[in-house]
């Protein structure tokens, strides 16, 4: 085995790792029912029914589980590999949730204004949702590549010394 792949095989950001799908499903269910309670709210001040901002939480929820299933089911990777199916998974969840919330306005017919506002807010808040993940799991693995480094460093430099 040559000195780059023993670097590469103990190399930290290279580890496989999984996304922490219970921790995005809850802050991506939490953004989303905040913002449709919030444009229902919004809907009320204007003279509107609440239930104009919450359909967009019915539109939403459909594509947070399947993305996040279907994320849970690939296998561990390195860290930055996420980025892609993550986005992809993003990508899939804004066209489901157009189709969805699309049905939802043809059927019930909220107000157009208020509906689309939330529905977009909520797609664009799990967005800023999975990105953040993604860059946290990055974060958290280089930093732990940096301490093991230093910790292997520092028992080198400190080695010769015990040899002698």
């Amino acid at each position: 085995m040559t000195d780059t792949q023993s670097d590469l095989q103990s190399n930290p950001l290279l580890d496989p790792v999984r996304l922490p799908i219970l921790k995005m499903a809850a802050m991506s269910v939490v953004a989303c029912v905040a913002i449709g309670f919030v444009g229902g709210w919004i809907a009320t001040t204007k003279g509107q029914v609440m239930s104009d901002g919450v359909w967009s939480i019915g539109a939403v929820f459909p594509g947070i589980i399947l993305t996040l299933m279907t994320l849970n089911m690939l296998p561990a990777r390195a860290a930055g590999l996420w980025a892609v199916p993550v986005l992809a998974g993003t990508m899939i969840r804004a066209g489901l949730v157009i189709v969805i919330g699309f049905g939802i306005f043809l059927t019930f017919g909220p107000s157009k204004n208020i509906f689309l506002m939330t529905l977009l807010m909520s797609v664009l808040a799990v967005l800023v949702i999975d990105v953040m993940t993604v860059l946290s799991l990055i974060k958290v693995v280089a930093e732990k590549s940096v301490v093991d480094n230093s910790v292997e460093q520092a028992s080198e430099m400190l080695a010769p010394e015990v040899q002698a």
